[in-house]
């Protein structure tokens, strides 16, 4: 069995489609016997998103609340398919974990080619640490390319739980297949929940599912304990 230990991928009510507080996503952390918790908040190019601000201003939240190690993050958007970001590299760089996701209000579907080529340009940001949600049906891209760059860059692939709940069409069969390249090239992975609500904290079920399915390897997945993630964070630091 697979074994999750940092929650990756969390957002709060600073967002109005999220619906729990920060607190309320520490308890739910706590609950699951975890022992560290990302909050990563849409940022602004995202309709309900909160502004720049949020972002710059995490630096007053303590590192460790209740026990629970807490990581200062951004689910950043990808805004052009030169690999823009909708937060400045000056406010990248003050936080602890970046994930740069394709959200359609923000990037609209285009050709493969052009698609990977975008991922390929984001994960050349330094500031980036991750690719969030990648197996979707209306952004299709040469997924061997993106995961054999993000090797070769000493990044991230995120396999998302939320995903597979049915939010994005066809996530099941693409996400399969970005895990078993993700195996076959050896690059790590962050398993998430992508929780809009604190009851989904944890919640890693389908992900665990699709990875017992290809028998993926437990060496590759960065947040399987907080040293793991850690050590992580500290290697992309000195890498990046």
């Amino acid at each position: 069995m697979y074994q999750i230990q940092v929650e990756t991928h969390s957002h709060t009510i600073v967002s109005k489609h999220a619906y729990s507080t920060l607190q309320e996503n520490i308890k739910a952390t706590l609950d699951a016997g975890m022992k560290g918790l990302c909050m990563t908040n849409h940022a602004p190019a995202i309709p309900d998103a909160p502004s720049e601000v949020h972002f710059t201003c995490l630096k007053y939240l303590p590192g460790e609340i209740d026990g629970i190690r807490f990581f200062k993050g951004a689910e950043a958007n990808i805004i052009d398919y030169q690999g823009g970001l909708d937060l400045s590299n000056s406010i990248l760089a003050m936080l602890d974990w970046v994930i740069a996701s394709i959200h359609t209000p923000c990037l609209k579907p285009a050709s493969m080619e052009e698609i990977t080529n975008t991922y390929l340009r984001v994960l050349e940001n330094p500031y980036v640490h991750c690719l969030g949600h990648i197996g979707q049906q209306s952004y299709l891209c040469d997924w061997e390319a993106v995961v054999k760059h993000a090797k070769e860059m000493g990044k991230i692939i995120e396999l998302n739980n939320h995903s597979l709940e049915g939010i994005r069409p066809g996530a099941k069969e693409l996400c399969t297949k970005v895990a078993a390249l993700c195996k076959k090239h050896g690059c790590r992975v962050a398993v998430s929940s992508d929780a809009h609500y604190s009851g989904c904290i944890g919640n890693y079920k389908l992900v665990k599912e699709m990875l017992t399915e290809v028998d993926f390897p437990k060496e590759l997945i960065v947040n399987t304990s907080l040293d793991t993630f850690e050590a992580y964070l500290k290697e992309a630091k000195q890498q990046f």
